[in-house]
């Protein structure tokens, strides 16, 4: 019975499946540290590719430090900030 429901499961799951987002390369990190700079903020604790069944929806940036605080961004593919959220 157990091998069937493991079976069951793992038709479920979408081929290639991933469950965590992945680091950027060196040019997306280097891209998202520049739209940081560019609104006075750096330093971010970490960076992330947000992507859905394999296909990059963006990037996720966590306690990026600023002038006026500490912040988590949200970017588009074509690193453009389109979330900015106060996390101090």
């Amino acid at each position: 019975m157990r091998l069937v429901v493991l079976s069951i499961a793992a038709l479920l799951l979408p081929a290639g499946a991933s469950f965590a987002d992945a680091p950027p390369s060196a040019e997306e990190r280097a891209s998202v540290m520049a739209a940081l700079a560019a609104v006075g903020c750096s330093d971010p604790r970490e960076i992330e590719r947000e992507e859905d069944d394999g296909v990059l929806e963006g990037y996720e940036v966590e306690d990026a430090k600023c002038a006026d605080g500490v912040y988590d961004f949200d970017l588009d593919v074509n690193f453009n900030i389109t979330d900015r959220d106060r996390e101090d």
